[in-house]
């Protein structure tokens, strides 16, 4: 769903609460005939309907305007040289797509394959194009821990998008030294 071009989404897990909890006021209302539980029943199941919605539109909000300042920051970076001395940089990295989940609860995860390591890229919000796995995608996004304090290294994602071909990168390992190693046997 698309409000002023900002896709939102809200999750089946969303819908169940609110169903759940509509149905509890109104069997509370049969039970007992007070409306006190129509009157505060509706209005509160209406807010955890609206609130998800909300909370989705305001970070794809977000995520239209900083879009355009992380693709000027950010660099081409290899999945390999992420680690914890690049938190908090934005990168863009190209890769291969392995895995998608999260999808269900709007708040995507995808892990991408670059020949040299592999990394997940996590988004708020959900996708705005359909990717599978196998496709060839670019994402820009700042590297964070996966947890708070603690955890490994992850991409969390502001854009998502397919690319035909991949960039080809420098191969680190080309140049070879100039005299060859010798080891001693003792």
């Amino acid at each position: 769903m698309k409000i002023r071009g900002i896709t939102i989404g809200i999750s089946p897990l969303h819908i169940a609460v609110v169903i759940f909890f509509l149905a509890l006021f109104i069997v509370s209302y049969f039970v007992t005939t007070d409306p006190a539980y129509l009157y505060w029943g509706i209005p509160l199941s209406l807010a955890l309907f609206i609130i998800p919605i909300y909370n989705s539109y305001s970070v794809g909000t977000q995520y239209v305007r900083l879009l355009p300042q992380y693709e000027e920051e950010s660099k081409f970076v290899r999945i390999k040289n992420i680690n914890l001395r690049t938190l908090g940089k934005p990168v863009r990295v190209e890769g291969v797509v392995q895995a998608k989940k999260g999808e269900w609860l709007c708040r995507p995860a995808v892990t991408i394959f670059d020949g040299s390591a592999a990394i997940t890229a996590k988004k708020s919000v959900p996708l705005e194009i359909e990717i599978a796995v196998g496709d060839n995608v670019e994402v820009v996004g700042m590297v964070v821990r996966r947890f708070t304090i603690f955890g490994d290294v992850m991409i969390h994602a502001i854009g998502i998008k397919k690319v035909e071909n991949l960039t080809p990168f420098e191969d680190e390992t080309e140049t070879e030294p100039t005299e060859p190693v010798r080891i001693k046997k003792y």
